[in-house]
């Protein structure tokens, strides 16, 4: 009795770590997909960054040297050169003046829109 009791929990425990390592590789699947899509997001923007840059020297003579410059100091508005910007910061309710998250669009606390900043996620 002993036996067939064992094995049969040692069939439920292999079906459960087949069923655990078929989830695992559709996870796995899913996520070089999402990977994939991002990669091509950024790509598209790399090319349209470069593209208004191009326009930027082209109509207004602004050189590399100046973008560099301005790029150093974006990066280290949070006193660090390692290539993340700084979290937005809180915005308060023009309405009631209550602090929000930069990335709610309406105060939590009474509704109204918030400013909009373009370069929060």
């Amino acid at each position: 009795m002993f036996t067939s009791s064992h094995s049969y929990y040692q069939a439920v425990a292999s079906a459960q770590a087949q069923a655990d390592a078929n989830n695992a590789n559709a996870k796995a699947a899913e996520n070089q997909a999402q990977v994939e899509v991002l990669r091509q997001d950024v790509d598209r923007l790399l090319m349209i960054c470069e593209a208004l840059w191009g326009f930027l020297k082209e109509k207004h003579g602004y050189t590399d040297a100046q973008l560099a410059e301005a790029v150093t100091a974006i990066d280290l508005r949070d006193g660090r050169l390692d290539g993340h910007t700084t979290p937005a910061p809180a915005t308060p309710c023009p309405q009631c003046g209550k602090t929000n998250s930069a990335r709610r669009p309406r105060c939590i606390y009474c509704g109204s829109p918030l400013p909009v900043n373009l370069f929060t996620g």
